[in-house]
């Protein structure tokens, strides 16, 4: 069975996602967490003002008003389970003795010596970035190579094909290896930079190459580093979510713990004095920023909680494509 157009031409090897909204980009990945947070804790108190404004919720309803913040508060208790699950995870993966932590260390040197043999260079760089971009220009530097490999007997469509398989690679790693270039040495902008790059039908691709066409090119080296490129590829790319994603978890449980002891402490005490609120408050636009404000600050661990997860979520499912096994796009 040979390699077909509509495998190169339609499959997500040239899925762009400068094509996909950069708002969208921004609030499930790009965007700072805590702007992201203020974002939706400032859309919630201007929803809360409006209504408040029409009539829907009287702040002089002391019941109601207490009421809803007491149900918020008791919501915001389970907040201290998840941060003490969040801690007891990440320092699951952190801790160890010797023996374990010898091991990891000679694993990831040995990971980093095997790509440095098939890249045919120096020392690897330690920044996450830059690792990342030696590996994707090593393979498009191979990928070049393959139609000028080409035995003169090879069909022409087979041909076509191959030169447009080497095309698609060379401008999605040229994309990438740009990217990296200007990413800082944080593993996130390393992450994101390879994000939606599904290298695993790049791998299917090559290895029908390989698999069906043995005799088509004249040296199949370059082929096969290829290969073994988008192996490490793909093992680099979730050792760095892995180590990001432990980092989110920790900062997520630290901000929780930032904004939950104003939450209840503040949330508390509005919930006892808004009685004594509403008969000292004369101007009714004062009492709906009041109600409103509070209200909005009790919703505070909830707000950070989203804000987070949406990015854990967004790179679990974005980097779902490990290996050979390539999940179609559900968005």
């Amino acid at each position: 069975m040979s390699v077909t157009e509509s495998e190169t031409e339609d499959s997500e090897l040239v899925h762009d996602p400068a094509s996909a909204s950069p708002l969208k980009r921004w609030v499930l990945l790009d965007g700072s967490r805590v702007a992201l947070a203020a974002g939706l804790a400032s859309g919630l108190l201007l929803a809360l003002l409006a209504l408040f404004g029409v009539g829907l919720f009287r702040p002089t309803d002391g019941e109601s008003v207490g009421a809803l913040l007491t149900a918020l508060i008791g919501g915001t208790l389970p907040f201290i389970t998840i941060v003490l699950a969040v801690i007891q995870l990440v320092l699951s993966q952190e801790l160890g003795w010797p023996e374990g932590l010898r091991e990891r260390f000679e694993g990831a040197e040995e990971f980093r010596e095997d790509v440095e043999a098939t890249a045919g260079r120096t020392v690897s760089p330690a920044s996450p970035a830059a690792f990342l971009r030696r590996i994707v220009t090593a393979n498009a530097d191979r990928a070049t190579t393959l139609p000028s490999l080409l035995v003169e007997e090879t069909d022409e469509e087979f041909a076509a094909t191959v030169e447009r398989y080497a095309a698609a690679v060379e401008a999605e790693s040229e994309t990438v290896a740009e990217t990296l270039a200007d990413a800082d040495l944080g593993t996130f902008d390393a992450l994101s930079a390879v994000l939606d790059r599904h290298h695993g039908e790049h791998y299917h691709i090559a290895r029908r190459f390989q698999v069906d066409h043995p005799d088509a090119f004249a040296e199949t080296e370059p082929l096969e580093e290829m290969i073994e490129l988008m192996k490490y590829l793909a093992v680099a790319r979730q050792t760095f979510k892995t180590m990001y994603i432990q980092h989110e978890l920790a900062t997520l449980s630290r901000r929780l713990l930032y904004v939950g002891l104003p939450t209840l402490v503040g949330g508390g005490v509005l919930v006892l004095v808004y009685p004594t609120v509403i008969d000292l408050v004369s101007s009714r636009d004062l009492l709906v920023a009041i109600a409103a404000a509070g209200i909005t600050l009790v919703f505070l661990p909830f707000v950070v909680l989203l804000s987070h997860t949406l990015r854990i979520a967004t790179i679990a499912a974005r980097t779902g494509d490990f290996g050979p096994f390539v999940p179609r796009s559900t968005e």
